[in-house]
């Protein structure tokens, strides 16, 4: 059995870094590996308790504060998994101190200086392979060091049912979901959803459309106003703001969803889940997942890490052609079944357990 330390920084209440890493404790754990988080806030560590693992509370606001408490307070730490940079570094300090092996996962396309402290990096894990040639080529990571370890979906989500587009607005109403933080990297999903709505009028003028927006954040505000003027310039529609709510309970509400604008983990959880999915990210928008553009979005975490030289087919066509009874539930089924191969957390789990060396 191997003491994991994993220091995790985010910059919100919850999020997909704080699923990721939860996910990532409870395998640990299944595993038979003692695992201590590091990092803030009550619903992240009543999460990460609720996984068997013990939680130790800093402020990263005093980086040299958090490293001390780590090294006084786990100092039979055999590795550290740290995510995002202020995690890398007190990792890295802590790790001196001890002399443990860091081992360092990349959640986003930020350099975080990769090239000054990669030396000491037992391995940069990354989470898409966009991120892979990011580290290697931005961040100047050896690349025998570098491993996949994608965002995973539990293998029940890849289990629900498929419906048809028509079972889907059979009662009348229509649902476009969308679920993330709502920051301003998650900004131009705001047109996305626009472009989404009106073809889905277009192609069901009868049918009640609504917007359910999941997830919560510094820019709720703008979010809210966008959304607002976005329903009076179409003249239809409505939007709910439901807020963070259970993870689990996502996987059902895309699974009745007949089209969905998503990124990074989310578009993982969409497509398994069942419905048409927009992949709309931090870096790039990648249209409706499906063939090429399918390609693309597995490539870059579905628009969050960025695809170079890629153009999407438009949005508009693409749900022309796809909100049909038949191509709509086959499109569901072919992308469920790549994905399946590539993301189902089994999958991912073994990717982790290899790029940290523990069984």
């Amino acid at each position: 059995m191997s003491h994991v330390v994993m220091p995790v920084r985010t910059v919100a209440d919850w999020g997909g870094v704080h699923e990721w890493t939860v996910d990532a404790a409870s395998t640990l754990r299944r595993h038979g590996h003692r695992v201590t988080m590091v990092g803030s806030g009550e619903t992240f560590e009543s999460r990460a308790r609720a996984t068997g693992a013990e939680f130790l509370t800093v402020d990263w606001t005093r980086l040299d504060e958090a490293t001390t408490r780590i090294v006084s307070e786990t100092s039979d730490v055999d590795l550290f998994f740290a995510h995002a940079p202020q995690a890398r570094m007190v990792a890295l300090d802590a790790g001196r101190r001890i002399g443990a092996p860091v081992h360092v996962m990349c959640h986003g396309a930020y350099h975080d200086f990769m090239y000054e402290w990669a030396g000491e990096a037992e391995s940069v894990a990354a989470a898409s392979p966009s991120l892979m040639y990011f580290v290697q080529q931005i961040g100047k990571v050896e690349p025998w060091k570098c491993a996949l370890v994608a965002n995973g979906v539990d293998e029940a989500v890849f289990d629900l049912p498929i419906h048809d587009i028509e079972a889907k607005v059979a009662s009348g109403t229509g649902r476009i979901v969308t679920a993330s933080r709502l920051a301003v990297d998650k900004i131009r999903q705001i047109d996305v959803v626009r472009d989404a709505l009106a073809a889905c009028l277009k192609a069901y003028p009868d049918v009640a459309w609504e917007i359910d927006v999941y997830g919560d954040g510094p820019e709720r505000a703008y979010f809210e106003s966008a959304y607002r003027l976005m329903l009076g310039d179409l003249g239809a529609g409505k939007v709910n703001f439901h807020g963070w709510v259970p993870p689990s309970s996502i996987p059902s509400a895309l699974n009745a969803a007949a089209v969905s604008v998503m990124a990074g983990m989310g578009g993982v959880r969409s497509v398994a889940a069942g419905t048409l999915t927009i992949g709309a990210g931090a870096r790039d928008n990648l249209g409706v997942q499906a063939g090429r553009n399918l390609r693309a979005g597995i490539f870059s975490n579905f628009g969050d890490h960025g695809c170079p030289r890629f153009t999407p087919t438009p949005v508009d066509r693409d749900l022309e052609d796809l909100l049909k009874p038949g191509a709509y539930s086959e499109t569901l089924e072919l992308n469920r079944s790549i994905l399946r191969r590539t993301n189902a957390q089994g999958v991912v789990d073994g990717q982790m357990l290899g790029a940290l060396q523990i069984i």
